[in-house]
């Protein structure tokens, strides 16, 4: 049986973070964006997902969330999407 991955996830398109497996109606955050209408703190803890509207992460989001992506693309442990790549100019 393979081993379920921790999920990269834009929160309700205002906050970046992250669901363990064993903990799959909470999040972890990484980032919130008041200005995109969150009211969450982005210093860490948690937040519930009832009625919350989830989708998994991209490089992209961590670039609009400016955190640096470089340690979770190469992790085989987080679940991401992986066909929105940022291309640097």
């Amino acid at each position: 049986m393979a081993q379920e991955k921790i999920k990269l996830v834009v929160i309700d398109e205002h906050t970046l973070g992250y669901i363990f497996p064993e903990l799959p109606n909470s999040a972890g955050i990484l980032r919130a964006s008041i200005l995109r209408g969150s009211n969450f703190n982005d210093m860490g803890g948690s937040i519930s997902l009832h009625g919350a509207t989830v989708r998994l992460a991209s490089e992209k989001d961590f670039d609009d969330y400016r955190v640096v992506f470089d340690g979770y693309k190469n992790s085989p442990e987080y679940e991401y999407e992986e066909n929105c790549i940022v291309q640097n100019n």
